[in-house]
C-alpha cells in the first residue's frame, strides 16, 4: 500500500512539474517564411520583463493551413496560437474550435496593442464573425494580408498581355506560368473571369460568389482550370517567388507579398512587375487565433498583443514583403517614400490618407480593391473544390512541342537512312 501511495504521489509530483512547465512554452503555427528576423527571440525576452516568468516559444511552420486546421480539429496536436487565413478562422468558428483572447494583461499594466488594427481589416473580420453571431475581435486578430495576381518577368512578358487573366487560357504561354498552390485564391481568380460581364453590369456580385459556391459555379471553374492547365508549369507556395526573382522564369501567380519580396530580391538584373488583371483578384487576410487546444492562453494573448506592436509589425513586414494588419500612423510614416506616386489609402489608414506616397504593390489602390472578392468559408464546398484543384495539380499535361520534335528527328533519320541505303544500293550496282 506505501509503494502505491508513493507511486501516486510521484505520479501527481511529475504531472505538476509538466504542467508547470508547459506554462514555460507557447506553441506557435504559421506559415513559411512568414515573420520578421529576431522577433520570436525578442518576444521571449519581452514577455519576461512584463511577466516575472520565462517563456520558450516552440514554433512550427507548414505550407497548407487546412492540413493543421484538420489536426487543431481532430486534437492530434497541441496548438496554443495559430495563424490562418480568414476562411479557415471562420471555419474555426463555426466548429467553435476558437478561444476569446486574454486581455486581463491590461489590469498588470502591459500596453494593448490589439487596437492599431486597421479598420478595414477590422470589418473584413467582422462580418466573418457576425455571420457566426460573435464579435470577431474578441476571437481574432489581423496580422498580414494581401491579394492575389501575376507576376512577370518584361524580359518574356509584357504588362499589357497579361492584363486580362485571359492569357492562361492562350497556348503561347504553355509552360511558362507558376500557379500559387491555395485552391481559394485561384477559385476566385477563375470566378471573377468567368462573370466579369454579370459582376460590371450589376447581375451579381464578386463577393456573393466567393462566399456560395454552387454545383454550377464549381463546374464553370473546373472547366476553366481544365483550359489554363497545359500552361501552368508547376505549383508552389513558397519557392515561386525566388524562381522568380531568379529571372529565368516567365510569370508567377502569386501573392503581392511575394512578388514584392522577389522585386526586391532581383534587383537591377531582373525587371519584374506585378499587375492584378482587370476582372479582378480576391483579397485576403491572414489573422491570428487561439485554438481551443490552447494550454497557455496567457502566453498565446500576448504574444497577439505583442505581434501588434508597431515596431514588431514593421519587422514582420520587412522581412516577408507583405502589408501589416495594424494601420497606426508610426507604420504610414515608416512606409511613406516621397519618390512614388501618391495614392489614395484612406480605406486603410483613414482620412488623412488620401493621397500618400506608398508602394502600390504592398498596399493596393482603392481600384484594385474594388476589384477584390473576400475570401469566406463554405465548408464542404471548398472540401470539393481541393479534391478538383489537386485532380488537375496532378493531371499530365501532354507536350505537343516534345512530340513534334522528335517525330521531326525520326523523319530525318528514316530519310538520312534511306538515302544512304540507295546511295549504298547503287555503289554496288556500279
Amino acid at each position: 500500500m506505501k509503494r502505491v501511495a508513493t507511486a501516486i504521489l510521484a505520479l501527481c509530483c511529475s504531472l505538476a512539474i509538466q504542467a508547470q512547465d508547459r506554462q514555460q512554452i507557447l506553441k506557435v503555427y504559421n506559415w513559411g517564411d512568414y515573420i520578421g528576423v529576431g522577433v520570436i527571440e525578442k518576444f521571449e525576452k519581452w514577455y519576461q520583463q512584463v511577466t516575472g516568468q520565462p517563456i520558450k516559444v516552440s514554433y512550427v511552420t507548414y505550407d497548407y493551413p487546412e492540413e493543421c486546421f484538420d489536426m487543431i480539429k481532430d486534437q492530434q496536436t497541441e496548438v496554443d496560437v495559430f495563424c490562418p487565413p480568414e476562411y479557415l478562422a471562420e471555419r474555426m468558428m463555426k466548429h467553435k474550435m476558437l478561444t476569446p483572447i486574454d486581455t486581463s494583461f491590461v489590469a498588470q499594466g502591459i500596453p494593448n496593442y490589439l487596437h492599431g488594427t486597421s479598420p478595414f481589416i477590422d470589418n473584413m473580420l467582422q462580418h466573418i464573425g457576425e455571420a457566426q453571431g460573435i464579435t470577431a475581435k474578441d476571437y481574432t486578430v489581423g496580422y498580414l494580408w494581401g491579394n492575389t495576381g501575376v507576376l512577370i518577368n518584361t524580359k518574356f512578358v509584357k504588362p499589357e498581355e497579361v492584363n486580362s487573366w485571359a492569357f492562361l487560357f492562350d497556348s503561347k504561354y504553355r509552360g511558362k506560368v507558376i500557379m500559387k498552390d491555395s485552391f481559394s485564391d485561384i477559385y476566385n481568380v477563375f470566378i471573377n473571369y468567368a462573370f466579369y460581364d454579370d459582376i460590371k453590369s450589376g447581375v451579381t456580385n464578386r463577393n456573393l460568389l466567393a462566399a456560395y459556391l454552387t454545383n454550377r459555379n464549381i463546374a464553370i471553374v473546373e472547366d476553366l482550370l481544365e483550359s489554363a492547365r497545359p500552361q501552368m508549369k508547376g505549383f508552389d507556395v513558397e519557392d515561386d517567388k525566388r524562381l522568380m526573382s531568379a529571372g529565368k522564369d516567365w510569370m508567377s501567380v502569386t501573392w503581392n507579398g511575394d512578388a514584392r519580396w522577389a522585386i526586391d530580391e532581383a534587383g537591377d538584373n531582373t525587371n519584374l512587375q506585378y499587375v492584378v488583371p482587370i476582372e479582378g483578384s480576391d483579397c485576403w487576410a491572414d489573422c491570428w487565433v487561439i485554438p481551443t487546444t490552447c494550454k497557455n492562453i496567457k502566453a498565446a494573448s500576448l504574444w497577439i498583443n505583442f505581434l501588434c506592436r508597431p515596431d514588431i509589425a514593421l519587422l514582420c513586414m520587412e522581412e516577408t514583403g507583405y502589408s501589416s494588419a495594424i494601420g497606426t500612423p508610426e507604420i504610414l510614416q515608416a512606409v511613406t517614400n516621397d519618390s512614388l506616386p501618391a495614392i489614395d489609402l484612406s480605406y486603410f489608414f483613414g482620412p488623412e490618407a488620401t493621397a500618400v506616397h506608398v508602394d502600390s504593390v504592398m498596399y493596393p489602390t482603392k481600384d484594385v480593391i474594388s476589384r477584390c472578392s473576400y475570401l469566406r468559408d463554405s465548408g464542404d464546398r471548398q472540401e470539393v473544390l481541393r479534391e478538383i484543384w489537386e485532380k488537375i495539380k496532378e493531371k499530365p499535361v501532354v507536350d505537343y512541342w516534345f512530340y513534334v520534335i522528335a517525330g521531326c528527328v525520326a523523319l530525318f533519320m528514316i530519310i538520312t537512312t534511306t538515302l544512304l541505303l540507295r546511295q549504298k544500293k547503287t555503289t554496288t550496282i556500279k
